[in-house]
């Protein structure tokens, strides 16, 4: 008997920002609730400091060292989702990110089609402050990729800063990403209820679906993946030149693109890659463990209708006699 996956949370940002102390208050939270929730740590350095103490609410945590979430470490946050779901039985996972993880990687690594059999992605929470002084390029890049990701942008430490400073970072967060809420605290305090409460509206509304078939036209449909990450569903083979010609078009701001097929009269399964700025590859594959055949693309700020109508229109659909 397959269980249906388990609900992951992202909380990702700034290093500094409070994001061990939001986790505790969710912690308390889903445990008064009576869910059992795993928690994975991807602290930088070798020791884990933040993970005795979410260990004293939590059911179960696990450590990701490094600091960051890429190459062997994806491998790590899959295999320790797996042990939380079939050995501790978890509810729920939520990973703490540090402030030097990409979480745009960690999408990239819940998204893959095992993985996905498993959790899926539930709300990317985004916890930032102003930063006094001169960050590093990293730092940047991850609070940007973690702005750029978030479903929910928590804007924390207001009581340290004066208004005029607060209100010019408040509304360079926005720019950055008008489909997110917004929320003004000190000391991560906020309402668990209505941060995890499901959102009735999104922006852009066509996202946030998984797709397998063309949608009448003006039908929206609220689905329980991510908006950053869009399921194709491929329920039969593909044309080889269609398949590689819409390869061929895919935009700048699709940050990922992955997954598996056929084509039409090849026996082979195939595996789609694509990374900007390199192009997209399609190369035959041998796997024990055969994957549902789909894509999943990643990014926002993209046309996804053109995107997922071109995919699907490289279907062969069956001779009818």
């Amino acid at each position: 008997m397959t269980s249906s996956p388990v609900p992951f949370y992202l909380l990702c940002g700034s290093l500094g920002a409070g994001k061990t102390t939001l986790l505790m208050r969710l912690l308390e939270h889903w445990k008064s609730a009576g869910k059992r929730a795993g928690v994975l740590m991807n602290e930088a350095g070798e020791v884990s400091i933040d993970g005795p103490r979410a260990g004293t609410i939590a059911e179960q945590v696990m450590n990701l060292a490094g600091g960051c979430v890429c190459c062997d470490t994806k491998e790590d946050l899959s295999w320790g989702i797996a042990q939380l779901v079939h050995d501790h039985a978890s509810d729920l996972i939520v990973l703490e990110c540090s402030g030097l993880a990409d979480p745009v990687e960690v999408v990239d690594a819940v998204t893959d089609l095992y993985t996905s059999r498993l959790a899926t992605l539930e709300r990317v929470i985004a916890l930032l402050h102003p930063v006094a002084g001169e960050e590093s390029h990293s730092s940047r890049f991850v609070t940007t990729q973690a702005i750029r990701c978030a479903d929910e942008l928590i804007l924390n430490k207001r009581d340290l800063y004066v208004p005029g400073h607060w209100e010019q970072f408040k509304e360079s967060i926005v720019r950055n990403n008008p489909f997110a809420r917004l929320w003004e605290t000190s000391h991560a305090r906020i309402d668990p209820d209505a941060l995890l409460a499901p959102r009735t509206s999104i922006k852009p509304s066509h996202t946030n679906v998984v797709f397998g078939t063309a949608r009448p036209p003006g039908e929206q449909v609220r689905a329980r993946y991510h908006p950053i990450a869009t399921t194709v569903r491929l329920p039969g083979p593909v044309n080889r030149g269609r398949l590689l010609d819409w390869a061929k078009t895919l935009p700048k701001d699709l940050e990922r693109a992955k997954g598996f097929f056929r084509f039409l009269g090849d026996h082979n399964l195939q595996e789609l890659q694509y990374a900007p700025p390199a192009s997209a590859t399609v190369t035959p594959i041998m796997l024990l463990d055969e994957p549902n055949h789909a894509v999943v693309m990643i990014g926002r700020n993209y046309d996804v209708d053109r995107c997922v109508d071109g995919l699907l229109a490289c279907i062969e659909q069956p001779a009818t006699s």
